[in-house]
């Protein structure tokens, strides 16, 4: 399920409480919420790993999303999600998530990030955070 993942210094761990409110009418947790387990992830990592690097005229968007739901999660729970770096490129990352409620992977993700310049918003290249990033990618998972 973590895969050698709980080990590696690579990848950033954030943990959510499910919230009576992240249920829908079905009585599950509703697929949006997985998205900001996502993002909970990527923001931390930003924060941790790749914003002290960052120019100050540049900052990264989402620009692809994709989850696949393993399993169900309900109220009350925790989870845990791994985020971590699986590619870089000229102008983005490309970050893999996995959602874990105990040891049941209930979600899988893939986001790319790409880095804008703000003046353009355009994407800019990644510069000192891609050669901090390309220290930070786990071909894992």
């Amino acid at each position: 399920m973590t895969e050698g993942l709980e080990s590696d210094p690579r990848v950033l761990w954030s943990e959510d409480v499910l919230r009576y409110r992240d249920t829908d009418a079905n009585g599950h947790v509703n697929n949006a919420v997985f998205a900001a387990f996502c993002e909970s992830g990527r923001v931390q990592f930003f924060a941790s790993h790749l914003t002290p690097v960052l120019g100050p005229d540049t900052f990264f968007v989402i620009a692809r999303f994709v989850i696949d739901y393993r399993a169900e999660l309900h109220y009350p729970g925790r989870v845990r999600t791994a985020t971590w770096l699986a590619r870089t490129g000229r102008t983005s990352l490309g970050f893999r998530h996995r959602i874990l409620t105990g040891e049941v992977v209930a979600g899988e993700a893939e986001s790319v990030c790409v880095l804008l310049a703000k003046d353009t918003r355009r994407p800019a290249p990644l510069g000192a955070a891609g050669d901090a990033a390309a220290r930070l990618v786990v071909e894992a998972g």
